[in-house]
């Protein structure tokens, strides 16, 4: 104690009035009007007084330059402060370590700032600043610049500032502070940091970049500060979770994210943001108190992309069994994912769940260059918003949807230019009363259809049948529509065009007027099997009747009949005459007295 007297009253005798400016580039380090940050180092270095090994009491630096040639030792409940006007120069090797019940509080002005920089003007020729958990004061760096820190000798993530904890606390407020000329990172963030203010700080010419923080703190990252420059301008996110400091800024520069992201909270984007992802990685929105709301504008959009710009560089952007009504994304692009490695179905945006359900909003959005599909979309995904989106250059198709959820899908977006044009739906049921629209593409059916209600098909549709697969419309509830025109037909045929190639469809007991195939093709069905029936249209019944009505369209390219007409049937009476047909097996029109 009367050594560190002695020291504090020799320094207060020969306090030094520090000066600071640019660094060598002329790049400024305090606001417009204040003084430059760490120029007149090589003016003051003859003046500079050893800086104490220890601080076994809270001692304050008065202006001045002092040389610390290793890294000093803090006490218990020592608190460091540095004042205005104060340069430090470290040796190699040396640094700035504070932890626990141990405080550093740094807290220059714009005319007196203080200058942390190496005796070597050399990137990573000294430590940095490392500051621990906060058992006590909170750590302060306010109009401070440090410059030539984060050597990766032996931390491959230093940084020029690092906090670092374990599950505690570390708290820090960061302002009008610069880090530059770093060999690691400027700043380092562990997922328990805390900064009860950050603002206004620059991060500029760091090797690896201009932050490493973990995917929690990610959004303690403002807009007022710079993170342009750098060897690598992107903002490195250490990804596990994200369930706090949920709003990411657009900070000017992308984060890259460095593996999967289970997001378990409402999490918001600011536009123009770009995310960028590792490869065979993944972001999961899962559960209903998750959510994403990514919205931009024309000008300002909100970018996923892969690291490399290939095709499944990444797998998706998942919305799993989220009902959350904060889920959308608008002027959004999301691009190279759809990874099918792990996920035959894989797409750029998957919205998957169960019966419960999964929620999300879609509207000019882009998916493009992935390697299975663009959209993944439940049968149970409900979609509040869904217009204008662009699904081109995917390499299994625009969109895999289930068939509850077809009818949402609508004709201002574009589904055209990928390697196969063609809608994916996987076989299930129409439970709705529901209409399917002509989007300029086929709809292929991956397996059987049943329809519980009236299922309508608009004019232009295309139906495209997976092999031996059957469309079932059974009760008086369910009914089939496809009723087209002479300029917009609707065609049912199969994937591949062969004779029997699918089986048919099956009106079963039901007397809805809505049953009709008007301006229709269907053909290339009939396949033998499946529950006996005999014609690639079936209309068969007990005694309850069944109703059907075709007419103006082409039977042709079945396996067995046409059309098969049970006893109890009641159908046109024009259909032998009104319809065309051609090239079924067992001939054209059965009828069943």
């Amino acid at each position: 104690m009367h050594r560190n007297r002695f020291w504090l009253a020799l320094l207060g005798s020969t306090a030094l009035v520090g000066g600071c400016s640019p660094d060598s580039s002329g790049t400024p380090d305090a606001d417009a009007g204040g003084t430059e940050a760490c120029a007149n180092v090589e003016a003051l270095r003859a003046t500079c007084s050893p800086l104490p090994e220890r601080f076994d009491a809270s001692t304050t630096l008065v202006k001045g330059c002092y040389r610390a040639s290793k890294t000093p030792v803090l006490g218990a409940d020592v608190t460091l402060t540095i004042a205005p006007g104060v340069t430090i120069l470290f040796a190699e090797n040396a640094g700035l370590h504070v932890s626990a019940k141990q405080a550093l509080v740094a807290a220059g002005t714009k005319e007196e700032p203080i200058c942390l920089t190496g005796d070597k003007a050399l990137r990573g020729s000294w430590d940095g600043v490392t500051l621990g958990r906060t058992e006590g004061a909170d750590d302060r760096l306010d109009y401070v610049t440090i410059e030539y820190a984060g050597s990766t000798k032996s931390d491959a993530e230093a940084a020029g500032i690092k906090v670092v904890s374990d599950s505690r606390i570390a708290r820090v407020s960061l302002t009008h502070t610069t880090v530059r000329e770093s060999q690691g990172f400027g700043l380092y963030l562990v997922g328990s940091a805390e900064t009860p203010a950050f603002g206004g700080n620059t991060f500029t010419k760091n090797s690896l970049g201009p932050a490493s923080v973990d995917s929690d703190v990610a959004g303690l990252l403002d807009a007022t500060s710079k993170y342009g420059g750098n060897g690598v301008d992107e903002v490195r996110v250490r990804t596990n979770r994200l369930s706090k400091n949920l709003t990411w800024r657009a900070i000017g520069v992308p984060f890259h994210l460095s593996g999967n992201l289970s997001v378990v909270a409402p999490w918001v984007l600011e536009a123009p943001t770009t995310l960028i992802m590792s490869a065979d990685s993944w972001i999961s929105v899962n559960g209903d108190v998750a959510g994403l709301r990514a919205v931009g504008t024309a000008d300002k959009p909100v970018l996923f992309t892969g690291e490399t710009k290939t095709r499944g560089a990444w797998e998706a952007l998942r919305f799993d069994g989220t009902n959350n009504a904060t889920n959308r994304l608008e002027y959004v692009t999301v691009e190279y994912g759809g990874g099918t490695k792990h996920d035959a179905a894989g797409a750029g945006v998957k919205a998957i769940a169960d019966s419960h359900g999964v929620t999300l909003s879609l509207s000019n959005t882009t998916i493009r260059e992935c390697e299975g599909f663009g959209l993944y979309l439940a049968g149970s995904a409900v979609t509040p918003t869904f217009a204008k989106n662009i699904f081109t250059k995917n390499g299994l198709g625009p969109v895999s949807v289930g068939s509850q959820a077809v009818h949402q899908l609508e004709t201002s977006s574009t589904y055209t230019g990928n390697v196969v044009d063609h809608l994916r739906v996987p076989g299930d049921r129409v439970g709705k009363t529901v209409t399917w629209l002509d989007l300029g593409v086929p709809y292929e059916l991956e397996g059987n259809i049943h329809v519980d209600l009236v299922w309508t098909l608009s004019p232009g549709v295309t139906l495209l049948m997976a092999k031996d697969s059957w469309i079932s419309v059974a009760g008086d509830a369910a009914g089939l529509s496809a009723v087209g025109s002479a300029v917009k037909p609707i065609t049912i045929s199969g994937i591949e065009k062969t004779k029997g190639f699918w089986h048919g469809i099956v009106f079963d007991a039901t007397l809805n007027a809505a049953n009709a195939l008007a301006y229709a093709t269907v053909e290339y069905g009939g396949s033998l099997g499946g529950g006996g029936e005999r014609g690639m249209i079936q209309a068969h019944a007990d005694s309850h009747g069944v109703v059907i009505s075709v007419k103006n369209s082409t039977i042709r390219n079945s396996g067995q009949y046409g059309i098969w007409l049970g006893a109890s049937a009641k159908y046109n009476s024009d259909i032998e005459t009104s319809n065309t047909f051609a090239n079924n097996t067992s001939g054209n029109v059965f009828k069943d007295l």
